[in-house]
């Protein structure tokens, strides 16, 4: 019983997820979370752009709420939380990069602009940014622009290493994007001496 309960649970929040993925589309947003109280769900968008999606007056946050509540036949209530300048969000970096292609920006200029940027805060020891499909010409080519140090496996890259995707569409065909930053351990000075 307890098992069909976690699977209904993680479909609505997949659902949830999903929906939401397509309302905010044009939102650059990092994470969103899914919490159950005992008579609603709470559910907690992480942003870099919180007046976009609250809107004026908060008209979008009171819409969005409202057509969860009846889509999903749940008692929800949707929170905002800004996303400090300080904290990197690889999932809005791709989006953004993702967005500059669509503009027709030169796609290596905007991964060095990136790459530089995520490099200025302290916490990072590494990056990498790697652009796959129709660059230029009619062939798929994948370029991968890096600085630093980057763990590929381990227990390193599973706790360490922050992800974002996202896919360009520009006229000549779909671009995918992915973003790699590898965040500085706390014991980094133990770990590098071992």
């Amino acid at each position: 019983m307890k098992e069909l309960t976690f699977m209904q649970e993680s479909i609505l929040e997949q659902q949830i997820r999903d929906y939401l993925r397509r309302e905010l589309k044009n939102a650059n947003f990092e994470e969103i979370e899914v919490y159950y109280l005992p008579a609603s769900i709470r559910i907690v968008i992480h942003t870099t752009q919180p007046g976009l999606i609250i809107g004026p007056g908060g008209k979008n946050i009171e819409r969005l709420t409202k057509e969860i509540q009846k889509k999903f036949n749940i008692e929800a209530q949707l929170d905002i939380k800004k996303l400090e300048r300080g904290i990197l969000a690889p999932k809005t970096i791709a989006k953004n990069i993702a967005m500059g292609i669509e503009r027709k920006k030169n796609h290596r200029k905007l991964a060095e602009y990136h790459l530089n940027k995520i490099l200025k805060n302290d916490n990072v020891l590494g990056a990498e940014i790697i652009l796959d499909g129709l660059l230029s010409g009619s062939k798929t080519r994948k370029d991968k622009f890096s600085r630093g140090y980057m763990k590929k496996s381990g227990e390193l890259a599973d706790r360490y290493v922050k992800t974002g995707k996202a896919t360009a569409h520009p006229p000549i065909g779909a671009i995918g994007v992915n973003v790699n930053i590898f965040l500085k351990p706390e014991n980094w000075e133990q770990i590098k001496s071992s």
